[in-house]
């Protein structure tokens, strides 16, 4: 269960993120969540695999957004991702609140800026040849992020690796979360999308 609260804190300048706020009963070491921080950085994956330079850029987002009290560099960005159970190396500490948040006002900015390659990849109009050589370069990349980043031993990422390989539903998937996160409303969607059952 989650809750709302204001967006402004009376006694700072900073804006507070504020989408959503843990259950004090459950906090942010439930089930729930961390499925959602799995959800998330395999959105951030796919952004990697839109684009191979897109991880430069998540820096300058928090900036632009004015979360850099959050992330105050590409690293810090980085480290919150590894909280994610099925990285190879991820960390056992809990994820806070804003950074949880900040994650997802990242996603959902870069959707914007990726929405025409989302939208590409996604659409039919396309040549068949040319749109095949596209996607297969996404799945490609896609695949090889998650073999390269994950825990291959997990169960949970054998059925990513394996649902990608039976068919493309999986990357559908994922390209279509962040095709929604883009646009007005986009960010309530997605902070609403990422507590949601990938498979």
């Amino acid at each position: 269960m989650v809750k709302k609260q204001s967006s402004f804190d009376s006694n700072s300048s900073r804006k507070l993120l504020n989408i959503i706020v843990p259950c004090p009963l459950f906090g942010m070491q439930s089930t729930k969540w961390r499925r959602a921080i799995e959800k998330i950085d395999l959105l951030f994956l796919t952004l990697e695999a839109l684009d191979v330079s897109s991880s430069q850029s998540f820096g300058y987002i928090a900036k632009d957004l004015e979360i850099s009290h959050v992330f105050p560099n590409y690293v810090a960005i980085w480290k919150s991702r590894c909280h994610n159970p099925l990285r190879r190396s991820s960390r056992n500490t809990v994820l806070s609140n804003e950074s949880f948040e900040g994650l997802v006002r990242i996603l959902s900015s870069m959707s914007n800026q990726f929405y025409p390659k989302i939208r590409e990849l996604l659409t039919s109009k396309s040549s068949t040849q040319y749109r095949y050589e596209k996607w297969n370069k996404f799945c490609v990349r896609l695949d090889e992020l998650i073999t390269e980043r994950m825990n291959v031993r997990r169960g949970l990422v054998k059925k990513y690796l394996i649902n990608a390989s039976v068919n493309d539903n999986f990357q559908r998937q994922l390209l279509l979360i962040l095709a929604l996160s883009s646009g007005p409303g986009g960010l309530k969607r997605l902070s609403t999308s990422v507590f949601e059952p990938l498979l």
